[in-house]
């Protein structure tokens, strides 16, 4: 214990002499550690830790593959049919759930307001295990028919509508024109896991009650499904008896459809399935910052080398004294374990101001992420780094120190012309290592950053700029029928439109680059082929203004009008370039009809040809599209496009004054320019390339630095050797040349090792990129090319600046 307290006191005076290197060291571990750690909280938050629900590992997602149907075995969300059939008989599950989460309205005191209803099942709360804060959570005999219409309320509408009143319990509410009994008020902070998503907007949890006569055994997958599994169960234990239940649903299916229905189970934790595509990402993500961590190690172990070589004769005249080697080594270990605990400690400061930079810039849709923190884990991971990074920055120096032989180091003076040739290797080999982590870093960084640039630059097929969308919920009591719901969507296109700076108006069932909406097979025609062979379309239930608005060209044909409300005839209907040519082949569209297949329906009339348009997603192709009226199928929910001459922004006020004019029952919801939708499309993106960017910078930095470190130590311990070089008649060029190419051989290396890593890397970026090769060559050969350029001008540098001196004056060095 004494001669740690002794090795701790000298070394702090060791460190206290040696100020710059201290501050270097400790600096630029804090910088690294800070942002590992942020980085980690972030993958420990969204990927380690576990759902904020009692047992979660128990929890499973339940989802459905239609063989006949699904692409490469994709997976749709659950029949309301199919799910009441596993409920019933499967017993691998303690409970079971189903919801879905919609747009509602709340009317009664004030203004009509747009609030997220989730339609759940009553059982939805047992499976979770979560407790209500105040009352009762729905119960399963809450889904009879014959029940009273009650609902949970969300903590946030509870503070604002109630005011916090903790007497809410047995009150009434109005959602949608039907009043509703409050049992029960949720927990603050209660989110609700789903497919790819927590949903943390919930105002509010009514039972679901399945409307047999409209949903049928065929189609409708329109509800995420969790289940409990019983303790011992496996997942793939129960993904074998749901499938053998879908079996039986599939047999119920196909006699219900006439044609073969192939249904099958998909089961996932819960957790893999919130997290869905962002585990990758996000390991990367640490994997990069991972490699700029060990950059930093590898440069300061270097930097610690050189040092230890300048302190050579003091640990042989330590040595000679008696000092054994342990004794050395130890002095070594202890210096750099004090450098990392200073740098862990600055670290954590670095983290906390990391990690709320990059919680506050994390892109839309980024799942947990209001659950990270830095929290007793992220502590111990920081701990665990910085005694790491503190041993592998001391075990090259200590070991020189305690293999050094003491009689050379003593009879060594400043006319020793060159240094160790193993301390040379080391030094060259963690050169070689920094700069293939950066060029490996450097070419992901690239490839992401090129994938961002052709996907800003994509033609989306409509454009945003001067767009703002509203959405408008209708009282659906009192618009229940089809009549009165284009009445007012007519009034309140019409009275928008006469807003000043209103060029266009519009409605839509879905906006853009918000997801698929309504996907129903189409057929031509006369086409008689089982609907698993029909191609599937997106439906968009739109206004005549629709393709003005959105700035969609027309390629072919015209618009509908609104003197096309004929119910006895097809209903007109506008496609896309692609859909036509896949309905008809070589076929002018024009004219022809096409249908979903049901027997009953008229179907619709192709009057307009539209270009493709990525209307999903800007990464996926454009997807068949059918644009058909919105008196076709009219909901109590739609969106207005408003196109305007003025700020968009600017128009809000005005449409909620004429909204409420019309009826001040029609709730007003989120309303944003539709600039905000496509800049959220490339959030995530754009959050990825910028972190990227900055690691990438980083860890070129720090290989420039241990480069010309390098270069420079080396002209140093062989300046008198340089000089008498210049002195003899070499030209100074010549000299500079030569060093150029002995400190080139591991820039060199570590080029052909980074380019060799970056294409083996190249299937794990693969499914990050767009329109952009893994392995592209010119980008692998241009940032080769980048980072060899800037090493080898760092190179020369150092042995210019390093031989900058009076030959004679340096032959006259001791």
């Amino acid at each position: 214990m004494n001669h740690l307290s002794f090795d701790l006191r000298e070394a702090w005076r060791a460190l206290r002499r040696d100020f710059g290197y201290a501050a270097t060291v400790v600096a630029t571990l804090a910088l690294t550690i800070g942002a590992t750690t942020a980085v980690f909280s972030i993958v420990d938050g969204v990927l380690l830790k576990p759902l904020a629900y009692r047992e979660s590992q128990r929890l499973v997602s339940l989802r459905e593959i239609w063989r006949e149907v699904s692409k490469s075995g994709a997976a749709f969300e659950v029949n309301e049919q199919h799910f009441e059939y596993w409920r019933a008989h499967a017993r691998s599950f303690d409970s079971m759930a189903q919801f879905i989460s919609l747009p509602a309205n709340l009317t009664g005191a004030g203004h009509a307001t747009q609030i997220t209803v989730t339609h759940a099942s009553g059982s939805l709360f047992e499976v979770l295990r979560v407790d209500t804060a105040i009352g009762r959570a729905l119960m399963p005999a809450d889904e009879r028919p014959d029940s009273a219409d009650v609902a949970v309320m969300g903590d946030s509408l509870w503070r604002q509508r109630f005011n916090a009143d903790p007497t809410v319990v047995g009150r009434s509410i109005v959602i949608d024109g039907t009043p509703r009994t409050i049992v029960g008020v949720l927990p603050a902070g209660f989110q609700l896991a789903a497919m790819r998503r927590l949903e943390d907007t919930i105002d509010a949890v009514v039972p679901i009650r399945m409307d047999r006569e409209h949903v049928g055994w065929v189609g409708d997958h329109n509800n995420p499904a969790i289940g409990r599994l019983k303790p011992g169960v496996t997942v793939d234990q129960a993904r074998t008896e749901l499938d053998m239940l879908q079996a039986q649903v599939s047999a119920i299916a196909t006699g219900a459809a006439h044609e073969r229905v192939t249904l099958t189970s998909a089961v996932t934790p819960l957790t893999e399935a919130v997290v869905g595509t962002a585990r990758r990402g996000l390991l990367l993500l640490f994997a990069a910052i991972a490699a700029v961590l060990l950059i930093a190690c590898s440069n300061l172990a270097n930097l610690s080398l050189t040092r230890t070589a300048s302190r050579q004769r003091d640990a042989a005249i330590r040595a000679a004294l008696g000092a054994s080697q342990a004794r050395l080594m130890r002095r070594v270990v202890v210096e750099q374990l004090l450098l990392a605990v200073g740098g862990g400690v600055l670290g954590m400061l670095v983290a906390r101001a990391a990690l709320t930079a990059f919680v506050r810039t994390a892109p839309f849709g980024l799942p947990r992420v209001n659950e990270v923190a830095l929290d007793g884990r992220v502590f111990g991971f920081a701990a665990a780094v910085s005694i790491a990074a503190g041993l592998l920055v001391a075990m090259l120096p200590a070991w020189r120190t305690g293999r050094a032989a003491a009689q050379p180091a003593l009879r060594a003076t400043s006319f020793t012309t060159t240094s160790d040739r193993g301390a040379t290797r080391t030094r060259a080999a963690l050169l070689t290592l920094q700069v293939a982590l950066s060029v490996m870093l450097l070419v992901v960084t690239a490839l992401l950053s090129v994938s961002f640039v052709r996907l800003m630059n994509l033609d989306r097929g409509f454009t945003a700029e001067q767009v703002l969308a509203v959405n408008v919920a209708l009282p659906a009591t009192r618009y229940a029928s089809a009549p009165a719901r284009l009445a007012a969507y007519d009034r309140l296109i019409a009275a928008v439109h006469e807003l000043p700076g209103v060029d266009s108006v519009s409605t839509t069932s879905i906006l853009p680059l918000t997801g698929e909406g309504t996907v129903n097979f189409i057929a031509p025609e006369g086409d008689t082929r089982p609907r698993s062979e029909r191609p599937a379309a997106n439906f968009r239930f739109i206004a005549p203004d629709f393709f003005r608005a959105l700035g969609m060209p027309v390629l072919r044909g015209r618009p509908f009008t609104d003197a096309e409300r004929d119910p006895n005839r097809p209903a007109p209907a506008l496609i896309s370039e692609r859909t036509a040519s896949q309905l008809w082949p070589g076929e002018d569209a024009l004219g022809k009809r096409f249908s979903r297949g049901e027997p009953t329906e008229q179907g619709f009339e192709v009057v307009g040809i539209v270009g493709n348009a990525r209307t999903t997603s800007l990464e996926t192709a454009p997807p068949l599209m059918v644009y058909a009226p919105y008196w076709w199928r009219s909901r109590t929910a739609t969106w207005l496009l408003v196109r305007t001459a003025v700020d968009p922004a600017s128009l809000v006020s005005s449409i909620r004054r004429v909204v409420r004019e019309i009826d001040p029952e029609i709730a007003i919801g989120q309303s944003r320019p539709m600039e905000q939708l496509v800049d959220r499309a490339f959030a995530a993106r754009r959050y990825q390339v910028r972190l990227f960017v900055a690691f990438g910078v980083v860890s070129l930095a720090i290989a420039v630095i241990g480069i010309y470190a390098t270069t420079a130590y080396s002209v140093s311990r062989r300046r008198r050797e340089m000089n008498i070089r210049v002195a003899l008649g070499a030209q100074t060029a010549q000299v500079v040349g030569l060093v150029v190419r002995e400190g080139g051989a591991p820039i060199l290396a570590g080029m052909l090792a980074g380019a060799a890593g970056a294409v083996a890397a190249g299937g794990v970026v693969a499914s990050l990129l767009f329109e952009v090769r893994a392995r592209d060559p010119l980008v692998i050969a241009a940032i080769v090319a980048l980072v060899g350029g800037i090493g080898l001008m760092a190179c020369v540098l150092a042995a210019r600046q390093g031989i900058a001196v009076d030959p004679a004056a340096a032959l006259r060095e001791d």
